[in-house]
């Protein structure tokens, strides 16, 4: 399927591996060009040199606005337009809520929800050029349920479905559509690493620790998902197919939380 994003321009952020990477590969294969940031500028610019030319790596941690600022400054520079952002980037943060300190909650909020904001702050000069404007910011189930030892990461994810629907809604004189994807479990490498952590304490192997994750979750009937199953909504997103869906969060997740009161 041609989703017409071919010469379209797209930033990732937290574009050096897992959803953000399978991001960045399905929009290439579309014929876009693609540019991706993150914390560790080498990690970026590995991954880019292994995507191919037409992907620029950026080093920019989306806390620090200077660099956010510096950052969008230099894809325009690079590409001379900008047709969509993808808001990736965030970090993990758990443990009971109860134990949660003011420094680790306003680390997830401040690399997520605020992190995306000063994204789109900063992309929309380069945005409201385009003919076919975009922003998909990447929640997570746990903005939906809760979910054992997320609580860092659900309170940020929460707040991305907030930051969504009020950008959807005050975008729209710009035309631009704003939407969020709302993943399920999805094997990436951060979640690789934790399951080797579970693995360790429960001496067991990582993918039945794969499956005491699902069953914690009270969702062992499912499946993990792969970050190409996000990556493929994420680019219809940008799509002009898209063009009428704006303020939805859409779960990718295998039924893994399927309800009748969405």
């Amino acid at each position: 399927m041609d989703l017409g994003l071919n010469g379209r321009v797209v930033l990732v952020t937290g574009g050096s591996r897992g959803i953000g990477r399978a991001i960045a590969e399905v929009l290439l294969r579309e014929g876009a060009s693609v540019a991706i940031c993150g914390r560790d500028g080498d990690a970026c610019a590995a991954t880019a040199d292994e995507l191919g030319p037409t992907v620029a790596a950026f080093g920019a941690n989306v806390t620090e606005d200077d660099e956010v600022e510096a950052l969008l400054s230099a894809v325009g520079e690079r590409f001379r337009r900008l047709d969509g952002v993808v808001n990736n980037a965030g970090r993990f943060g758990g443990g009971p809520i109860t134990d949660v300190t003011d420094a680790a909650a306003f680390a997830g909020l401040d690399s997520k929800p605020v992190g995306a904001l000063r994204v789109v702050r900063h992309a929309l000069p380069l945005l409201r050029q385009s003919d076919q404007p975009r922003i998909v910011n990447v929640a997570g189930a746990s903005a939906e349920r809760v979910t054992v030892g997320a609580s860092v990461t659900a309170m940020a994810n929460a707040s991305m479905l907030a930051l969504t629907a009020y950008l959807a809604r005050e975008l729209v004189q710009d035309r631009i559509c704003v939407n969020a994807v709302v993943p399920g479990f999805v094997r990436t490498g951060v979640w690789d690493d934790r399951l080797d952590a579970i693995a360790r304490a429960e001496e067991t192997s990582r993918e039945e620790a794969a499956t005491l994750v699902l069953t914690q979750n009270h969702i062992g009937h499912a499946r993990w998902g792969q970050p190409a199953e996000v990556a493929g909504v994420v680019a219809f997103l940008l799509s002009a197919g898209a063009s009428f869906v704006s303020g939805s969060a859409l779960r990718i997740d295998g039924g893994q939380a399927a309800t009748v009161d969405y």
